[in-house]
């Protein structure tokens, strides 16, 4: 989910003042994210020790996405040893700025730097990551489903010549600006047999508000009998599709993957 990767990880706001001076930066290796709510974001960065010991005296960071500034906590959190360097801080995802939506997810120019005294960078890593590709960023899938997409009160009832699908899909949008979508396209199965395809046109995901989109429709006895069947045999209904996002350099595809929930 590279879009979903790229949005949670953006945030911005408050400007810090320039560098005076900025530290090589040390190449960016990779990104770790752990989801601690569905409105703050754990983030790790790795890179390489750097060649000698950092000057001491590091009281604020600053942190760059493409050309967001992320606003993060002025308690700077940085470990180097075992040959590697380390910078923890959390996200808050209500304080990203919709310019985030500019970004390239597959390929998101990330920059931080640990600021001592007079605004100078002390230490700094740099790269351009592709959050597509878990080898450079870590991000927790089903933790990611888990906090913003979920699939409810899904039933089947077949009638005479017919069978009603009925499901809640919800969508939460953890930042503090509004969200287009242009489109989203489902598909439900069970075991392997489609219960029932469907497409919804454009709406809007309301700043840090959970968005419905309900599934409630008659699918002709014929097209959804294996289904099912299948489905009332116990076998698991699962959702695939696509949530199609308006961004200013285009539509940004996000993956939908879940298993439907009773």
């Amino acid at each position: 989910m590279p879009i979903v990767a790229g949005l949670l990880l953006a945030a911005a706001g408050v400007v810090a003042p320039p560098a005076v001076k900025t530290a090589a930066p040390l190449r960016l290796q990779g990104v770790t994210v752990a989801v601690r709510s569905r409105d703050v974001l754990h983030v790790t960065l790795r890179a390489p020790a750097p060649p000698g010991p950092p000057a001491s005296g590091m009281n604020a960071q600053r942190l760059t996405l493409g050309a967001a500034q992320i606003p993060l906590p002025e308690a700077v959190d940085v470990t180097i040893g075992g040959g590697e360097s380390r910078a923890d801080f959390d996200v808050r995802l209500a304080d990203v700025p919709e310019d985030v939506l500019t970004v390239d997810p597959n390929r998101a120019p990330v920059a931080w730097e640990g600021v001592g005294p007079g605004g100078t960078a002390v230490l700094a890593m740099a790269g351009t990551l592709d959050f597509g590709d878990p080898g450079e960023v870590e991000v927790p899938i089903k933790d990611v489903y888990r906090a913003y997409v979920t699939f409810t009160d899904f039933t089947i009832n077949p009638g005479l010549s017919a069978v009603n699908v009925h499901g809640l899909l919800g969508l939460y949008n953890p930042f503090g600006f509004e969200v287009a979508a242009t489109k989203i396209e489902l598909k439900v199965t069970a075991g392997t047999h489609t219960v029932i395809a469907m497409q919804r046109p454009g709406f809007k995901l309301r700043p840090r508000q959970r968005s419905d989109v309900l599934l409630d429709q008659d699918v002709p006895f014929a097209d959804a009998a294996g289904g099912m069947a299948a489905f009332l045999k116990g076998e698991p209904a699962m959702v695939e599709g696509e949530l199609v996002l308006r961004t200013p350099h285009g539509d940004r595809v996000i993956p939908l993957q879940l298993r439907a929930q009773r």
